[in-house]
């Protein structure tokens, strides 16, 4: 059976942020989006998949900019996370993003 969560990390920061580490072999992400809670000004987003030892595997977004007051969608399509890999979030500017992970265990 699908169990289906939400991992929401909020004011992203400059420095990497863990948001999610998968612990199973069967993690499908469904969606990453990426909300600027700024009224003014536009902040870049970096999205890594890492490996279980935290170093970097992979990009899958580099300082995509986030206009002010508007929201991303990282994903296209989904995404097979294998356990104890991780996805981390940075912001170019301090506080200004929210990160809403959606995924499912199957």
């Amino acid at each position: 059976m699908a169990t289906f969560y939400n991992r929401v990390v909020k004011n992203v920061d400059t420095a990497e942020v863990v948001g999610f580490t998968s612990s199973s072999d069967s993690t499908i992400v469904l969606s990453i989006l990426v909300a600027n809670t700024d009224g003014s000004a536009t902040s870049d987003v970096t999205v890594r998949q890492n490996a279980s030892g935290g170093t970097l595997e992979s990009y899958l977004a580099y300082t995509i900019p986030v206009p002010a007051d508007s929201n991303l969608d990282i994903l296209s399509n989904k995404y097979i996370l294998p356990s104890g890999k991780s996805v981390s979030f940075l912001a170019s500017s301090s506080g200004k993003l929210d990160v809403t992970l959606s995924y499912v265990e199957v």
